[in-house]
């Protein structure tokens, strides 16, 4: 990473940013990072979602509830990784909990295209291969309130992936500009 960082950095002519994992359960993914690497990147884009179960005593649960971005930022703050790098990653598209990861992902445009509920967080919606099923995904008041944490407390926020948004005025990304005071 050190090479690296100094490879792209020189003549300060690109950024180096890295996609990790919220943190939020112990094992080796997360605890392969080491904190002496958060110096060599310049953005630390944080995966605030996919907290994905099958355990049956934790079915239907969201994927990317606000509570993930307070647990996470807090997890990766106490390891000293610097607010200014923590890039709060905000969903735009939904995932069944219970479900195989295989296939069971919706764009958050397809979601609205099957009836979601721009203001919601959960939907009934259905996908090849499956009956119909209850989808969660973050809706507008969520990332707006993501939005905010990110704009107070992070470095910034990243989006995945723009192309699964809508692209009108229900766009999560609209309605993440719209609150931190952005052209969107």
């Amino acid at each position: 990473m050190k090479e690296l960082s100094d490879s792209l950095h020189r003549d300060g002519k690109y950024y180096l940013s890295a996609a990790i994992t919220p943190g939020i359960y112990a094992g080796s993914v997360r605890d392969g990072i080491k904190n002496e690497v958060f110096a060599y990147a310049d953005f630390w884009n944080v995966m605030m979602y996919d907290d994905f179960t099958t355990d049956p005593s934790r079915l239907y649960q969201q994927h990317s509830p606000f509570s993930i971005v307070t647990a996470s930022y807090n997890y990766w703050s106490s390891r000293g990784l610097p607010q200014q790098k923590l890039v709060v990653g905000i969903p735009s598209f939904g995932r069944p909990s219970g479900m195989t990861q295989t296939g069971t992902t919706l764009a958050y445009k397809t979601i609205l295209e099957q009836g979601g509920n721009p203001l919601s967080d959960s939907a009934m919606v259905t996908s090849t291969g499956f009956p119909s099923y209850k989808i969660y995904y973050n809706g507008i008041p969520t990332v707006k309130k993501k939005a905010a944490y990110a704009k107070a407390f992070a470095g910034g926020m990243m989006f995945w992936e723009m192309g699964q948004d809508a692209n009108n005025d229900l766009s999560l990304i609209k309605a993440a500009c719209d609150t931190i005071g952005r052209t969107y």
